[in-house]
């Protein structure tokens, strides 16, 4: 794939030679870099036993220098191998690389991990900050330059060979292969990873310089604003990138002073139950009072406008908790984690703290035990991120904030309800973030209803008292009726859509097996190729139909296999002219019989017309007599697979491609099918989209990634829409898209990567909302464990 973008001026093809050859030169240096990562290590070892103030201080330092001078030579001849092997699995897995890095762990993931596991994960983790911390400047410049010998549009991190990642993964590989102590393990990697930091940095920094001269110019570079939002940006005049980005778009909380609350093992041990504080529910809050509005009134009131027809709103600034009821006040400022305990007292705006800062007595009552604590804390972090979440729209994101009180009264009672992904609250959460990415803006035709429809029926929930998870089961069902109601007539024409995809799926994988048949056929190599193309494709099409439509132990339904050979002797002058009566005869059954064949297909007739002007030229050498003379190239090409992108004709006819399914007319109508030959082509930078039409920054994703429920940004008619990954075909040949208006769009895999590749299609995001929320949250106790002191 070929990109035109200005910041990287040297044709793909000349530059990929250097990528291969710091890589090669990477796995031959690998060797002595390692040798002197471990000498480094011992030297820094010695310092800390020469310095030790206690016995068992001295004893582990010089048990952890004995084991490394012991294993060194080891590590060092394995370390090469590993690291080949690190590369070369990082290379095969292209673009369906795994999002997860090793250095990260899943918040569903949790349950299943023990202690070793969960500080194996913590060792990592902190060994990956400081080799990053370590390479950081030169790092962002070289992935700026290697993205950009790949030729792609914008910097990829994860698609730079080098990434300090696969180095430190290959170095804990060798290191978990040496017979050892957990304790001599931790010693040493943390020194490692320092000691292979300042090691990567000066190799970053050679090939730096050697892409440099190669005529290799960097691509833009990701920045991380305050916000949270990833914009690219070019690099600086003196080709410095302006910014390193994060490994993934989580937001991460930051921690006050000291040893967090929340940290790995904290929270693994929360998911199983271990911590068995007495479940007491917060003092629960008397609703408003009757002459107080309801949520839904109040906040409808100022979400929309009734004299005019859509609002004209822009996002909220931060008086927004002016405009909702008391209960939701105290939700709008707290962001932090160090702000977790004031979320805990009645829906007031939120009380100042003590003068030190920490919180008021009254607050620690509402609280027993570090289990409800901890229970708080991950109620808090998962709505913050949930709200932070670019995907949703404003005021999906402040009723989810609204949501938290509810929340956390939950969590005091049910406190692993957040680990459980069929528990009603988290349910409720998904499907209401799920269904809200259906419109691209408040205005989006819609919108008003679903907000509606939340504010009624869930909008209680915020002053609720919370008993258990019934409560939002209830809330859960009232909405899943709601919305089915207008989900009904969209679930039927989506329904309509996916049988004539699915019957053309089918029809399409017999074809191709009735092609192969005709392939083998001895006559097939004596007809004119265009006649072959045409048996092949368009006639194996209607041989299919028949058959599908056919009762069970039909021979040959429609006798359209029988006129197979018919056709293949008409067209061989040579043959005919000894038997032309029997062709005269022929002829009036033969060319009505073709016509009716493609009309069962809604074959579209202008793509056979040169094909019966041939069949004319050649029927009619029959009854001239002399040699056979060539047949003329037909005016249009007929190929194996009609609705293929137009290209040069094989030398060869083939038999049709099970890749590549054909679509009838009219099944393209009903399930709104998008014909390849007719979607827009790249013509560069300059027509790409000025600015991503949603209001979360897409991914770039390969098509064969992305599964059903997935949402999108498609560019139709020069119009962007959001539409929803509704159906797959059996064969992951056939996608199926349905917006909230109900209207579909059918396309083949090979447009889906074309639009994916032009940017045409957007994909939001990989992981759902609530999902990600919780990872965030995994990572946020990760991080607390790296930085702990404990």
């Amino acid at each position: 794939m070929t990109h035109n973008n200005t910041s990287a001026t040297v044709p793909t093809g000349s530059i990929v030679a250097p990528q291969q050859r710091i890589v090669q030169i990477a796995l031959t240096q690998a060797r002595p870099v390692v040798e002197r990562v471990i000498e480094t290590t011992r030297m820094s070892l010695q310092a800390r036993l020469d310095s030790a103030r206690t016995p068992g201080e001295h004893h582990a330092m010089q048990e952890a220098r004995q084991q490394l001078v012991r294993l060194a030579s080891v590590m060092a001849e394995r370390y090469p191998d590993a690291l080949r092997k690190a590369l070369d699995e990082d290379t095969a897995q292209g673009d369906d690389k795994p999002t997860r890095s090793l250095f990260t762990v899943n918040f569903d993931d949790l349950e299943l991990m023990d202690e070793a596991q969960i500080n194996d994960s913590v060792e990592r983790a902190r060994a990956r900050q400081v080799l990053v911390t370590a390479v950081e400047g030169p790092l962002a410049d070289l992935d700026a330059l290697v993205c950009a010998a790949q030729g792609l549009p914008r910097v990829q991190p994860e698609h730079n060979p080098l990434r300090p990642d696969v180095f430190l993964q290959a170095l804990q590989s060798v290191v978990s292969q040496m017979q050892v102590t957990p304790q001599v393990r931790h010693d040493w990697m943390g020194l490692m990873a320092q000691a292979l930091g300042t090691e990567l940095r000066s190799l970053y920094l050679t090939q730096i310089d050697q892409l440099k001269q190669s005529g290799v110019k960097p691509v833009g570079y990701a920045m991380r604003q305050a916000t949270g939002e990833v914009v690219y940006v070019a690099p600086a005049e003196a080709g410095v990138s302006p910014g390193f980005a994060a490994d993934n778009d989580l937001y991460v909380a930051s921690t006050s002073a000291g040893d967090p609350l929340l940290t790995l093992d904290r929270l693994r041990r929360l998911l199983l139950g271990e911590f068995n504080d007495a479940a007491a529910p917060a003092e629960t809050h008397a609703p408003a009072n009757d002459s107080q509005e309801s949520f839904a009134d109040r906040f409808a009131r100022e979400f929309e406008d009734p004299a005019q027809g859509l609002p004209h709103i822009d996002p909220p600034a931060t008086d927004f908790a002016m405009t909702v009821p008391a209960a939701f006040e105290a939700l709008q400022e707290m962001n932090q984690v160090g702000q977790m305990m004031e979320r805990l007292g009645t829906p007031r705006p939120p009380a100042a703290p003590a003068a030190d800062g920490h919180p008021t007595a009254v607050q620690r009552a509402q609280v027993q035990g570090l289990g409800q604590a901890l229970s708080m804390e991950v109620v808090a972090l998962m709505v913050d991120n949930i709200a932070r979440d670019t995907r949703l729209l404003w005021p999906v994101q402040q009723f989810i904030r609204a949501l938290e009180p509810a929340l956390m009264q939950l969590a005091l009672s049910d406190p692993r309800f957040f680990s459980h992904k069929e528990h009603a609250a988290r349910r409720l959460l998904q499907d209401i973030t799920d269904r809200s990415q259906a419109f691209n803006s408040p205005e989006a035709p819609g919108f008003q209803s679903f907000m509606r429809s939340l504010m009624h029926i869930a909008g209680p929930l915020a002053t609720a008292t919370i008993e258990s998870a019934d409560d939002f089961e209830q809330v859960l069902q009232q909405l899943h009726a709601k919305w089915a109601e207008k989900d009904q007539a969209l679930k039927q024409e989506r329904q309509r859509a996916i049988e004539a995809l699915q019957h053309a799926e089918q029809r399409h994988l017999l074809a191709a097996q009735i092609s192969r048949e005709l392939w083998l056929l001895p006559s097939m190599a004596k007809v004119p190729d265009a006649i072959s193309r045409f048996l092949l494709g368009p006639w194996a099409q209607v041989m299919a139909e028949a058959r599908l439509s056919a009762k069970p132990g039909t021979t040959d339904p429609g006798r359209y296999q029988e006129l197979v050979d018919a056709l293949i002797w008409s067209v061989q002058p040579e043959l005919t002219r000894a038997n032309t009566g029997q062709l005269a005869r022929l002829l009036p059954k033969l060319l009505p019989k073709l016509r009716e064949g493609l009309a069962s297909i809604d074959y579209p007739a202008d793509r056979t017309e040169a094909v019966f002007e041939l069949l004319m030229q050649l029927h009619q050498q029959a009854f001239t007599p002399g040699p056979r003379v060539a047949a003329p190239a037909p005016a249009a090409p007929v190929t194996a697979a009609p609705m293929a992108t137009p290209a040069a004709e094989p030398a060869q006819p083939a038999p049709l491609d099970d890749d590549d399914p054909w679509v009838a007319p009219s099944e393209a109508r009903e399930s709104g099918y998008i014909d390849i030959s007719q979607s827009p082509e790249s013509e560069g930078a300059d027509s790409a989209p000025e600015a991503t039409p949603s209001n979360a920054a897409p991914l770039q994703l390969p098509a064969s990634t992305i599964t059903v429920g997935t949402w999108v940004n498609l560019q139709v008619a020069g119009q962007w829409e959001r539409t929803q990954l509704s159906w797959i075909g059996s064969h992951g040949n056939l996608f199926l898209f349905t917006s909230a208006s109900g209207r579909t769009q059918s396309m083949t895999l090979r447009l889906l990567d074309r639009l994916l590749q032009q940017g045409a299609l957007q994909v939001l995001a990989e992981q759902t909302v609530v999902d990600n929320a919780l990872n965030a949250v995994a990572q946020t106790a990760m991080q607390n464990s790296v930085e702990s002191r404990h």
